[in-house]
């Protein structure tokens, strides 16, 4: 439609509103109605066109004004005009839905290094991310089963559902819970992943495919802990103190049975510090000992006399020599 005819429609259009069309700008008007009816609207292609029709008929349909010479539109026409006004928010809504971006099948959360997350998951269970960890949620999460996977370390505070497990994904590890508190220590480049309990009942399982699941061991309570090689591919069960085990949560730090690079590696995690080790020990001993919110100063102090490694120290770097370990 050019733009003189739709300043012409809109020119009648308000004169009828007033009352001041005479006897041949009504006879107009009722024109372009009856050509509502009988326009094939797929050949309209011109948006505007369609719009100044559907007010015309809008406007004067609504008009309670009689008109001198009303004409009676087919049953047919009707239709019509009501399937081509049905199109319209027909396609409208069509293009909404598929305009839209695909939707990610899941969500993730990250911590950089030296940072820790807490997080509040849709069925009200809290996960506390310890540094450098990823946690995945699956957008199935609550359906039928809630799982999640995790890379790295969270404490996870499960809320008691007996109709929807909770399962934690970490490599081949399947931790499955009801309703329980734990804590997951499994970064890719450690020796181990563990599992410990706070309270209430775990079951670790080991899986090569969905159809071949290995429980591993018995039922973990509180107080024990799963430690699983990523060499051997064995596991052993041992009792803990799993309350100081996920104290890191508090900014505490806590090892049991650790080597010297696995202390390295949480250090750099935890204090956000490039932290290299300049030669293997000479035997692969193993250390239980915790730190309550102390400066890395302190803690590579405390370790020298423990442990009897050497370091240099900046403010980016700490440079370990663990050959004299003891």
């Amino acid at each position: 439609m050019n733009t003189n005819r739709s300043a012409t429609i809109k020119l009648l259009l308000e004169k009828y509103k007033a009352g001041q069309c005479s006897a041949e700008e009504e006879a107009q008007i009722e024109a372009w109605l009856q050509q509502l009816g009988n326009q094939d609207q797929t050949n309209i292609t011109d948006i505007s066109e369609q719009r100044a029709l559907l007010r015309i008929r809008k406007q004067v349909s609504s008009n309670t004004r009689p008109v001198t010479k009303p004409r009676r539109l087919g049953l047919y026409q009707y239709i019509k005009i009501a399937a081509s006004l049905l199109l319209i928010p027909a396609a409208i809504l069509l293009y909404s839905i598929y305009s839209k971006p695909n939707q990610p099948l899941s969500q993730q959360y990250t911590t950089a290094r030296g940072e820790r997350k807490t997080l509040m998951l849709p069925d009200s269970t809290t996960v506390v991310l310890n540094s450098s960890s990823v946690l995945t949620i699956s957008n199935e999460f609550g359906k039928t089963t809630r799982a999640v996977s995790l890379t790295g370390e969270g404490y996870f505070h499960v809320k008691h559902d007996t109709s929807k497990p909770f399962i934690v994904t970490t490599g081949k590890l399947q931790t499955r819970v009801l309703g329980t508190q734990f804590n997951i220590h499994a970064y890719t480049n450690d020796d181990d992943y563990k599992i410990a309990v706070v309270g209430g009942r775990v079951r670790v399982s080991e899986s090569s495919s969905p159809q071949h699941i290995i429980a591993l061991g018995k039922v973990l309570t509180r107080n024990l802990m799963l430690t699983y090689s990523l060499t051997t591919h064995k596991h052993v069960i041992t009792t803990v103190n799993a309350d100081k085990l996920s104290a890191w949560q508090h900014g505490e730090l806590y090892f049991e049975e650790a080597s010297i690079s696995e202390i390295a590696q949480t250090l750099s995690r935890t204090y956000n510090v490039d932290v290299q080790l300049t030669d293997k020990p000479a035997h692969n001993y193993k250390y239980t000992i915790g730190f309550n919110k102390q400066p890395i100063e302190k803690v590579l102090r405390v370790l020298g006399e423990l442990t009897g490694i050497t370091y240099q120290l900046t403010t980016s770097q700490v440079i370990i020599n663990s050959k004299n370990c003891r």
